[in-house]
């Protein structure tokens, strides 16, 4: 039996997680959540770790419930690990995986003793800003020597994680791949542009909207679709107004997955202008822009951890440096001159992203490494 264990299973944009609940193992796998879960992404039986008692092992209708030790920042207790490694006994679990170094690092003991074998699938902040906590690396380090291997998104995080001490035996890149096979046919509007992501510091939605605030001077007829969002909507909306663009930009908060795909349909460009947050976190290889790929749309985005091996500049898209908004701008606006030139980066970002970012064979990276 494989177990998948994660902070939660419904946070509407970690996609990427319910794809390894469903996928990896289907109809042998032992979900594990760090909190209380109303819901999970497949019939499956649940182990819930939340940080207040009692905790609960859910499988169906039976519920048995145990008073174990609270959770620490960076480990989890020994009679809960006592008790977590007798139920991964119990469900006969071999590997176990771990999205988030956070996640894994409670895991380590468990592992330990119901002899499973422990993989971590870092992400972004867990391989960026909480490498600068230094309780945090020592709690790694310790993950490093267990784990059976070590999981990154992208070379650039991977290489965060070889520089934080893991060894480079143990790491494999494997990106979070999307399903080629579920796009709407494109339908596009010329002058159409779409952005996805949490309005987060390192997503820079401000920078986003003041790129296309110099855009909408050249094409009055753009309009800009942001989904999403997060502690910078307030911003994005004041800024939005004090620019006088509320009919040029629409601000539609979070929206479900098919709403995404349906505005990927509709747009003929998609815009991410990921930064370097101040306190270090920054990106993965962001999922919205591999399925903007997918959806045959040119990218312009922005020269910042693993976005570079996705997108390929002037290839795919165009790609500057971070925070020049000027640049964004202006690559925005050769695209939207050159209608010919947007199809060919959009036709061949596609391609690229079912040669390389396939979620079938990115799973099947996964499967293999952990030999599932």
């Amino acid at each position: 039996m494989f177990a998948l264990a994660a902070n939660g299973f419904n946070k509407p944009s970690e996609t990427f997680i319910r794809s390894h609940a469903r996928l990896l193992a289907p109809g042998n796998t032992l979900l594990i959540a760090e909190r209380r879960e109303r819901k999970t992404p497949i019939n499956a039986p649940l182990v819930m770790m939340s940080k207040r008692w009692p905790i609960s092992v859910k499988n169906g209708a039976n519920i048995a419930q145990i008073i174990t030790a609270a959770l620490t920042p960076t480990r989890i207790g020994s009679s809960r690990s006592q008790y977590l490694a007798s139920i991964l006994r119990k469900h006969g679990v071999k590997t176990i995986m771990a999205e988030y170094g956070s996640t894994a690092i409670h895991l380590i003991e468990a592992a330990q003793i119901a002899g499973c074998k422990l993989y971590v699938h870092f992400h972004g902040v867990d391989a960026s800003k909480m490498l600068r906590d230094p309780a945090i690396v020592q709690s790694y380090n310790l993950l490093f020597k267990q784990a059976a291997g070590v999981i990154a998104p992208s070379a650039f995080l991977a290489n965060n994680l070889a520089n934080a001490g893991c060894p480079a035996e143990k790491l494999h890149v494997v990106p979070c791949g999307v399903n080629t096979e579920s796009t709407i046919p494109p339908n596009p509007e010329k002058y159409r542009l779409l952005a996805v992501g949490r309005f987060t510091e390192k997503k820079s939605p401000l920078s986003t909207i003041a790129a296309f605030a110099q855009v909408a001077k050249r094409f009055p007829n753009a309009h800009l679709e942001m989904l999403g969002d997060g502690p910078l909507m307030n911003e994005a909306k004041q800024k939005v107004e004090s620019l006088g663009l509320q009919q040029m930009i629409s601000l539609s908060g979070m929206v479900d997955a098919k709403r995404v795909q349906h505005e990927m349909s509709r747009a003929s460009m998609f815009i991410q202008h990921s930064v370097t947050a101040q306190d270090g976190d920054i990106e993965g290889l962001p999922v919205a822009i591999l399925e903007a790929m997918a959806a045959r749309l040119p990218v312009v985005s922005t020269l910042h951890s693993g976005i570079p091996e996705a997108v390929v500049d002037n290839v795919t898209g165009y790609l500057v440096p971070e925070f020049d908004v000027d640049a964004m701008a202006e690559r925005i606006c050769t695209l939207l001159d050159d209608p010919a030139k947007s199809e060919a980066f959009g036709l061949a970002g596609s391609e690229r992203v079912k040669n390389e970012f396939s979620e079938a064979r990115t799973i099947g990276k996964l499967k293999q490494i952990m030999d599932l």
